[in-house]
């Protein structure tokens, strides 16, 4: 009798499948222990949802229990930093910081946005559930954009003009009673400009760059970006999770200090932009002939008589 066996490739793929569904029960039953944060108790649980919201995430959370929010937010921030960097640490790191912790600790679905942007262009109705730093990862490809498009046109058809519930957040009002709304629009698009044309192509550059221009913006929206650690060398990497914690400042010196989260969008931009550098110039460095790099080589070789 014959057994058929599967090509080692089929092998491997089925295991990647089986370890990353495994994961995702493991942050499940995590999400059984961790106890259910604020907003996701008096909100989201009973479908209440802020007018700022998109009208179709109240769709979407008829569909969600806590310990499934829990498990989708920690699956994604992991997947993504895998997907940069396989080595641990950035991923201990970005599941460490503030803005993931404190989403988790808030009870938002934040988490649900970076899954939606590991599934673009079919994830779009999760990403643009919260515009305020997706709607620019949008602009990296085409598809994308496409689709941000087409599901835009498709949401006013269905919820009407939507879009409009956004002026609220300009409000004086609002800025009196959301202290940690940190954006800086609309002086923050005379920075956000050329860093937009700067970060073509590269999601994670576009919403570090977008976070000046939007106007509203927390701190734990950067969840977004912390598996953007992984992309950064070892240092810049330590340096930037440092710069997540500092909003935390506000606890001392005032209202001042949620502010540091601009200063953590600098962070994040600086450290993915030069680690892409660094790369290219090493790759660049891997292809040139050594003696291209060295001219003294190619005169110091024996000559044939």
């Amino acid at each position: 009798m014959q057994i058929n066996q599967l090509p080692v490739g089929q092998k491997t793929s089925w295991r990647k499948w089986l370890g990353w569904v495994s994961l995702f029960g493991f942050c499940y039953v995590v999400g059984l222990f961790l106890p259910e944060g604020f907003d996701w108790v008096v909100f989201f649980s009973k479908g209440a949802v802020s007018p700022v919201w998109t009208p179709w995430t109240a769709v979407i959370l008829k569909f969600l229990n806590w310990p499934l929010v829990v498990a989708i937010t920690l699956f994604a921030v992991i997947y993504r930093s895998f997907r940069y960097n396989r080595s641990p640490w950035p991923i201990a790191l970005a599941i460490l910081s503030l803005p993931t912790l404190w989403v988790l600790y808030l009870g938002n679905l934040d988490g649900l946005v970076l899954a939606g942007l590991l599934l673009l262009p079919w994830g779009i109705p999760l990403a643009a559930m919260k515009p305020q730093l997706a709607a620019f990862a949008l602009l990296a490809k085409k598809r994308s954009m496409i689709a941000g498009v087409v599901w835009g046109l498709l949401s006013l058809a269905i919820w009407g003009l939507w879009p409009l519930n956004f002026i609220n957040t300009l409000t004086p009002e609002w800025r009196v009673e959301w202290v940690q709304d940190i954006s800086l629009f609309p002086w923050g698009i005379i920075i956000a400009l050329p860093l937009l044309w700067l970060s073509r192509g590269d999601e994670d550059l576009l919403m570090a760059a977008g976070s000046f221009a939007t106007p509203h913006l927390f701190p734990y929206h950067f969840i977004l970006l912390m598996p953007s650690l992984a992309r950064m060398n070892p240092i810049w990497m330590v340096v930037t999770w440092f710069a997540s914690w500092t909003p935390l400042l506000a606890n001392w010196v005032g209202p001042i200090g949620w502010r540091m989260g601009n200063v953590l969008a600098a962070c994040i931009w600086l450290g993915i932009y030069f680690g892409k550098r660094m790369k290219l110039t090493q790759k660049m460095a891997e292809n040139v002939p050594a003696a291209a790099l060295n001219p003294q080589i190619s005169t110091e070789l024996p000559m044939m008589d």
